[in-house]
């Protein structure tokens, strides 16, 4: 904070920051599965819990994360997270020698460190993947929209989770899927396959239907649902996703990109995919996404090309809403 106003974004210091963090499991957490998130960290990290080395990541943008399950001190003990950070703009990666080719001066500004959210995930040992690839290889859930009906407020709905089974022995279940307004009520639900998977087993299930009574995203109009994604076992719901996105259909023909079936004329602004506010850094709070991002709509603007890498979560869930 003290160079941020006084010092090019080229010449702002960098080095090693150690962050560290004690936290208790909740009552009820044993024998469940427990995962680490991080949603980036710049430039590399070396993570370590309770003093076990979990892993380095060496990216600086994207999210990755540790299964922790055998590492994790069960509630009341005390677990110690701790973080090692290096943001040398220099910075090359261990087992290569190589530099990050989008780490330019002038495109990502270096404030450096834990820039965005950190999370502990709890599950039961039959559970929906998350999206990160990065360590622990698995691909989450994919939500979307096809036979798009604009003018009749109609869409085919499709949702994909990739499911595990970390239990003993093999367990049957069933797949759920439930769409509901922002306010709460139920637009639809159906179900998709029944399957059995037998432990360390991996599958993705779907379930798909017509769903009608759809009020399509579009510029101006950010309509957003929650889409419940379930595991099912003897009617009783073992892990259960919320997934916040809006359908929307996109086009390009004849020189002209079409949104939900009209010519959008794109006008907006390459941003800086660090989206930094001086002295406060990347790492900002949701509300602070939400005015940066609506600077541009209130300046007439309906696209954001990110700029070389792409953005974080956090920016992306704001530019839906904004």
């Amino acid at each position: 904070e003290d160079e941020a106003f006084r010092r090019d974004i080229r010449e702002l210091s960098t080095g090693i920051a150690w962050y560290r963090k004690s936290f208790t499991m909740p009552e009820g957490s044993e024998g469940r599965k427990v995962f680490l998130e991080f949603e980036g960290v710049r430039q590399a990290a070396e993570v370590y819990l309770n003093g076990r080395h979990l892993g380095r990541h060496e990216n600086g943008i994207t999210a990755f994360g540790f299964d922790i399950t055998d590492a994790v001190r069960p509630a009341p003990a005390e677990n110690v997270l701790a973080v090692r950070v290096d943001n040398d703009w220099d910075y090359r990666e261990q087992a290569t020698g190589q530099r990050y080719q989008w780490a330019d001066r002038n495109f990502n500004v270096n404030y450096g460190g834990i820039t965005k959210n950190v999370k502990l995930h709890i599950s039961d040992r039959l559970y929906q993947t998350l999206p990160l690839y990065s360590w622990l290889g698995t691909t989450g859930i994919y939500i979307y929209a096809q036979e798009m009906d604009i003018a009749a407020g109609r869409a085919r709905i499709t949702a994909e989770s990739q499911g595990r089974n970390e239990h003993d022995a093999p367990r049957t279940f069933r797949y759920g899927v439930e769409i509901r307004e922002l306010d709460g009520r139920t637009l639809a639900e159906f179900d998709g396959e029944q399957r059995t998977l037998a432990p360390g087993g991996s599958v993705v299930v779907s379930a798909s239907a017509e769903v009608e009574g759809l009020q399509f995203w579009s510029w101006g109009y950010g309509y957003l649902y929650d889409v419940y994604t379930r595991l099912v076992v003897d009617d009783e719901i073992v892990d259960e996703v919320v997934t916040r996105t809006g359908f929307r259909k996109t086009e390009f023909r004849d020189g002209m990109f079409f949104l939900n079936n009209r010519v959008l004329m794109i006008k907006g602004y390459a941003q800086r995919t660090s989206n930094e506010w001086p002295a406060i850094g990347a790492g900002v709070p949701a509300w602070m996404s939400d005015f940066s991002n609506s600077l541009m709509v209130a300046s007439n603007g309906n696209t954001v090309r990110w700029m070389h890498i792409t953005p974080w979560k956090q920016d992306v869930e704001s530019c839906d809403r904004v």
